[in-house]
């Protein structure tokens, strides 16, 4: 671990909850506990500058991001060596938790805050994560690539229609766009129903979860075009 992360370590440590992890059937090898810790440590060294996540959070950081990220991988799935554009990327949720879980996999992590981005980048580094790619763009700036991504993840950046339409171009014809609850759910899962013709993106999967028996109603959206 890097030397500047070891005043943080401690916390991160009071932070970390392996019987939670447990709980949710994941039984994270010694790599990954190193992982999860440097990570958590980083956040609460990265957080007083860059607003990863809100004061009132951070004591929940490890149920409420860490756990609540790892949720597509457990509800629905990815495919082995699959490539996942996280948009929005932000303090590394979801995809930091997915990739320690899951090195398979190969990450784009598009957002266009500097100071995130750079945050981003010493996450990268730290945890030697060579197939995580960063970058400091605004999404519609981006190019479409020639391969498009099999699987577009995005938690809270956007409402759902917004979001799908952000995906769209970036998804693969049979992939996956998974989101994560946000503020008007039922009303915004409506406006995806009544627009999928328009849209060509509909609704796949809806999974109900809860965290830790602290936080509850929680849900996850799986969309594909159609």
């Amino acid at each position: 671990m890097n030397e500047q992360l070891i005043p943080f370590l401690d916390q991160a440590k009071e932070l970390y909850e392996l019987k939670e992890l447990e709980r949710l059937g994941l039984s994270p090898d010694l790599e990954q506990r190193e992982m999860i810790l440097s990570y958590i440590s980083l956040i609460l060294k990265w957080n007083p500058v860059s607003n990863l996540v809100s004061s009132n959070d951070e004591k929940k950081l490890f149920l409420r991001h860490f756990c609540d990220s790892i949720q597509p991988l457990l509800l629905f799935g990815f495919k082995r060596g699959a490539t996942v554009m996280d948009i929005g990327a932000g303090g590394g949720f979801p995809s930091i938790p997915i990739r320690i879980f899951r090195p398979d996999l190969s990450f784009v992590l598009v957002e266009s805050n500097r100071k995130k981005a750079s945050f981003l980048k010493e996450v990268r580094a730290e945890l030697q994560c060579e197939n995580v790619t960063i970058v400091n763009s605004r999404l519609e700036k981006l190019p479409i690539p020639e391969k498009r991504h099999d699987y577009i993840i995005s938690r809270g950046t956007a409402k759902l229609r917004d979001i799908a339409q952000m995906a769209k171009p970036f998804v693969a014809d049979d992939g996956r766009i998974y989101t994560f609850k946000t503020k008007q759910f039922e009303k915004e899962l409506n406006d995806i129903i009544a627009n999928k013709e328009t849209d060509g993106i509909g609704i796949s999967e809806i999974a109900e979860y809860d965290l830790g028996n602290q936080i509850h109603g929680l849900n996850l959206v799986s969309l594909a075009l159609i």
